[in-house]
């Protein structure tokens, strides 16, 4: 099986009153990451390990070396847009 990883480092965003209170991404047109989420499976892992102080470098190492399903929650995705 073949899988596609894609960490959204630094999209995390705060509701901008000017664009109706949405994000930068939710008020972005993505169509590419809308039919990968559609058609494919998406999930969520927790990449910060208990302990660690949060950022950038420890959650994308973290994700890049977990090789176990167990800390992963998959979901099927349906287009909100």
């Amino acid at each position: 099986m073949k899988y596609v990883v894609i960490i959204g480092d630094g999209m995390a965003d705060r509701p901008i009153d000017e664009i109706g209170g949405l994000t930068v991404l939710q008020k972005a047109v993505t169509p590419n990451m809308d039919r990968l989420a559609v058609k494919g499976t998406v999930g969520m892992v927790r990449t910060i390990p208990a302990g660690m102080t949060p950022g950038s470098d420890v959650a994308n190492l973290s994700a890049r070396r977990s090789r176990s399903g167990s800390a992963i929650t998959r979901a099927t995705c349906t287009s909100e847009r």
